[in-house]
């Protein structure tokens, strides 16, 4: 059950938020655009607009620790995981599809609620920081009597 669940989250249409902490516990937030998994969803990459990501990848520099919550706008359906970063790297230019197609997905769901296509598909995404996390915790995030809740 608790597979299924993480797998939709790596779907498209998913408002994605990366949150990091300074090494003087000054905490930072930006927009994530994609998001992959192992096949044990253990290991996460996120990729983070290089444009407005610069203190998120400095704080994950200083101290390893982020937290990433995974969201779908429709049902405000919601899950974070935190972990430590065990790699940034500039993505690949064979990862810019995958990126692209990611955002075109986000601006279609937020569309489909009400919001311009153009002004979401115009977000910074390229180039892109992949931000590989090893899953330490996840918890339910979904507004409601569990929030918070540890899922493992």
């Amino acid at each position: 059950m608790l597979q299924t669940r993480l797998r939709e989250y790596l779907e498209p249409r998913v408002s994605i938020i990366v949150g990091t902490v300074s090494a003087d516990r000054m905490p930072a937030s930006c927009r994530a655009i994609a998001l992959r998994a192992n096949e044990e969803l253990s290991v996460f990459t996120v990729y983070v607009p290089v444009a407005t990501s610069q203190e998120t990848v400095a704080n994950v520099a200083a101290t390893r620790r982020i937290a990433v919550a995974c969201s779908r706008p429709r049902t405000h359906s919601t899950i974070q995981f935190k972990g430590a970063a065990r790699e940034v790297r500039l993505a690949a230019d064979e990862e810019r599809e995958f990126v692209s197609g990611r955002l075109q997905a986000f601006a279609d769901e937020l569309g489909d609620l009400g919001y311009p296509r153009r002004s979401i598909g115009a977000l910074a995404h390229w180039p892109a920081f992949a931000i590989e996390i090893a899953v330490e915790a996840l918890f339910e995030q979904t507004p409601g009597p569990n929030a918070g809740v540890s899922l493992r």
